[in-house]
């Protein structure tokens, strides 16, 4: 069991990440960026069967499933957040380790499918003043907050590297890329962030 925790909390950008300060030196308060690993230890991808969305919830009720959030938007107001990918798809995020045997006891298969995607993921939370404009460097996306306010998800890419996208505070992101293209991701935003300085921390 040790074992497989080890492998669930691991995280591909282990090898390179070296906390500290890079880039521009700060000048104020409200500059530079920080980023951090943020590895869940479960992200589970629920696919449902078009009109099944209220067995569904009925399914998860023991879950602490109270509502899907809409297209486009995620649930960020509990331990269990849930971002809507799509018609009757969803990415759930938990600090659990057993979210995916959970759901997958739970939802039978004439109503959908469960799939662990725990260790397919990495995931980096951005914060900062100037964080949009770091964004904006290579996500064509209109972050001004009218159109991309808090709790928005979004699935794009960034330099031909699929990425979602979810506005967790007015000047905080989280970025979820596929393991296989962390350190790549790593690099985009670490260049992105260099004329601004940025913390890992």
């Amino acid at each position: 069991m040790d074992n497989v925790l080890k492998d669930l909390q691991a995280c591909p950008l282990d090898r390179v990440w070296v906390p500290g300060h890079y880039g521009a030196p700060l000048t104020t308060e409200k500059t530079g960026i920080t980023l951090e690993r943020t590895t869940p230890m479960s992200l589970v991808q629920l696919s449902l069967f078009p009109g099944q969305e209220k067995k569904a919830l009925a399914a998860l009720k023991k879950q602490g499933v109270k509502a899907f959030p809409e297209a486009g938007h995620a649930n960020l107001e509990t331990k269990l957040r849930i971002y809507s990918l799509g018609a009757g798809r969803y990415l759930l995020e938990s600090a659990a380790t057993d979210l995916h045997g959970g759901l997958a006891s739970a939802i039978p298969a004439e109503i959908g499918s469960v799939t662990d995607l725990s260790s397919a993921r990495t995931v980096l939370t951005v914060s900062g003043f100037d964080v949009t404009t770091v964004l904006a460097k290579g996500i064509a996306i209109d972050f001004h907050a009218q159109s991309f306010p808090v709790g928005k998800v979004a699935q794009t890419n960034v330099h031909h590297m699929p990425i979602m996208l979810i506005r967790l505070e007015t000047n905080q992101f989280r970025l979820f890329a596929f393991s296989t293209y962390a350190e790549s991701t790593l690099h985009w935003l670490e260049s992105a962030c260099r004329d601004h300085g940025f913390e890992r921390i």
